[in-house]
């Protein structure tokens, strides 16, 4: 056992002398608890009975258990996003927020009182769990006041200041980003077993210490399959999302989430993903993911997986090798890229889409934000309007993977000419479908800090409500809807605002707007045009599950998918739809005013 090392600076002694504090003998048992991924009284009911929320494994506290056992802790994972869930669709429904409630927390109760945990780690991934990772730490503190409390995961690395502020009388650390080995040194420290903390922080008499220090996983560390424990991930496709590529997948597919590559090699002005993983993207072993394809084919039954990767494409030699062994191993799995492909280093390497393809993909994200060169280069995209114009003919190739692509609008001082430059890049690549999104900054990325100082965000301001974060919960069409039934705003000029004077910059206010023009513009519109068979049939998939599933009452889309049905030859449905379209229009003067402001018939 070597010698404890001389603290150098102050936040050191002040966080080790909490530890210490604190301590009640050795610890030894961990619980990890994934939240829910939108608190329980913002659940719309009816949503969340059409599978629209994403109900993801818990894939990091999975690699957590796994590395704590290996190192002799008794560990053990409560999954309260499932556990809700499960409970929302097992009573069809009938059933009240407040008994959602009641629901976690009764088990919360449970889970401590029979595993009486030493410690308990909270996983908070997305700014919209934040309200309710403190509610379940203040849970936790009233069962138990004696039990440590940490918190982590990649908003708590984002805003972890605020993230221990706003909980300091129920979280007693934050270890942010990656902790398979920074919590084994806090358990370390604490059973003296081991002499250096890094990558944690706390409050001490209201005040934030932290120790930047890294001690992140590498090489072999990183070739860690999950331990989900009792939990049965088989049933999370019957409870919600997973990606988005339910309506092009396989029939009675079983799906999940697997993660091969961390971190990404871009550094996009908007993204979190280098704060919390560092530069450079570390990737496992080919052997270790097939491995893990195997184990949760045989032990689960899953058919189809969604990658959590930000940087699949990256190093092609080792994307060839491991797409070459999917397809050898012959899992007969499916395979989404939802998070998003680097679009040059596809256009660059045409041949790893083939490959891709032959070993099981048939969905595939680009994140594209923006088609105007100035805004891109501002961002820090890795790819240029050259590699995007070239991505629609390549993913032509290949009609089995339906490819889609992610588009921003509200950059700080983006005009009307750029975003109309996304819109005709946009329609000139011809992708299968996009999703136009308005910028939610998150903490701790540029982009934030650069609206900040044009004051156009308030610092340490979170958008608790998840409405930017579309991917997560409620998509822009809901979002639209809501804004309709609150009857917040006239829709009678909004059309007029693309061809104001190129250099205006737009309101917030005008960008909802906007969005609803470009999704337009850029979706349904070529529709008209549209006349490629393959394109037509991804057309009519994917309209009929915005119609039946996605959205409430849409006559866009049904108006759509009447259109897509007739040149399919499918005369009857398409007019079932047309009247689909007409007796939601009646409903509605929204959407009236909106078809005759479009000049649809």
């Amino acid at each position: 056992m070597s010698a404890e090392p001389i603290a150098i600076d102050l936040d050191y002694k002040i966080i080790s002398s909490k530890i210490k504090s604190i301590k009640k003998g050795k610890v030894k048992k961990i619980l990890l608890i994934q939240p829910l991924q939108i608190a329980e009284d913002k659940i719309d009911i009816r949503i969340a009975l059409n599978k629209r929320y994403y109900i993801y494994p818990p894939y990091a506290l999975g690699i957590l258990n796994s590395v704590l056992k290996k190192n002799n802790y008794v560990s053990d994972i409560l999954d309260l996003n499932i556990d809700v869930f499960a409970e929302l669709h097992k009573k069809k429904g009938n059933i009240q927020k407040k008994d959602l409630t009641f629901k976690w927390k009764n088990n919360l109760k449970k889970k401590i009182e029979i595993f009486k945990p030493d410690i308990v780690g909270l996983s908070c991934t997305f700014t919209m769990n934040h309200e309710n990772t403190i509610e379940i730490a203040k849970e936790i503190k009233k069962l138990n006041n004696d039990i440590i409390v940490l918190a982590g995961g990649v908003h708590v690395s984002n805003a972890t200041e605020f993230v221990l502020k706003d909980g300091k009388n129920f979280i007693d650390f934050a270890l942010t980003y990656e902790a398979e080995n920074s919590l084994l040194d806090f358990l370390g420290y604490i059973n003296e077993e081991k002499y250096e903390i890094c990558q944690i922080s706390t409050l001490v008499n209201e005040k934030y210490y932290e120790i930047k220090k890294k001690n992140l996983p590498e090489g072999e560390n990183i070739n860690v399959i999950p331990d989900y424990g009792k939990i049965d991930i088989s049933k999370l496709t019957d409870l919600g999302e997973i990606g988005t590529f339910r309506y092009w997948r396989p029939k009675n597919s079983r799906g999940t989430a697997v993660l091969a590559k961390k971190g990404c090699r871009a550094r996009c002005s908007f993204c979190s993903v280098r704060n919390f993983n560092g530069k450079g993207v570390r990737v496992k072993s080919a052997d270790t993911v097939i491995n893990e394809l195997k184990h949760l084919k045989d032990k689960y039954g899953i058919n189809h997986i969604t990658w959590l990767d930000d940087d699949l494409l990256f190093d092609k030699e080792l994307t060839y090798e491991l797409f070459n062994k999917m397809e050898k191993s012959k899992l007969n799995m499916t395979w989404d890229a939802s998070n998003g492909l680097i679009a040059s280093a596809a256009v660059v390497e045409p041949e790893l889409i083939a490959a891709a393809e032959r070993s099981g993909c048939i969905g595939a994200y680009f994140g594209l934000e923006s088609g105007n060169d100035k805004i891109l280069k501002s961002i820090h995209k890795p790819s240029g309007l050259k590699h995007y114009l070239k991505l629609g003919p390549l993913m032509n190739k290949h009609p089995k993977i339906f490819t889609r692509g992610f588009l921003m609008i509200g950059f700080p001082d983006e005009n009307l000419s750029q975003i109309n430059d996304t819109i005709k890049m946009a329609i000139s690549a011809q992708l299968d479908w996009y999703t136009v999104q308005l910028l939610t900054p998150l903490p701790s990325t540029e982009i934030y800090d650069q609206m900040v100082a044009a004051g156009k965000a308030k610092k340490d301001e979170l958008n608790l409500d998840g409405e930017g974060f579309t991917m997560f919960s409620v998509r822009e069409s809901e979002r639209q809807r809501k804004i309709e039934e609150a009857d917040k705003r006239a829709n009678s000029d909004f059309i007029k605002l693309l061809n104001s004077k190129p250099e205006y910059v737009p309101s917030q206010k005008e960008l909802n707007d906007l969005w609803f023009l470009a999704d337009y513009e850029i979706n349904y519109k070529p529709i008209f045009k549209q006349n490629d068979i393959d394109k037509l049939l991804k057309l009519e998939c994917f309209l009929q599950d915005i119609s039946d599933r996605m959205t409430r009452d849409n006559p866009l889309s049904n108006y759509f998918l009447n259109i897509v049905k007739i040149k399919l030859g499918k005369k009857k449905e398409g007019k079932e739809r047309l009247k689909l379209a007409k007796e939601y229009l009646k409903k509605s003067n929204y959407w009236k005013s909106r078809f005759e402001t479009l000049g649809l018939n």
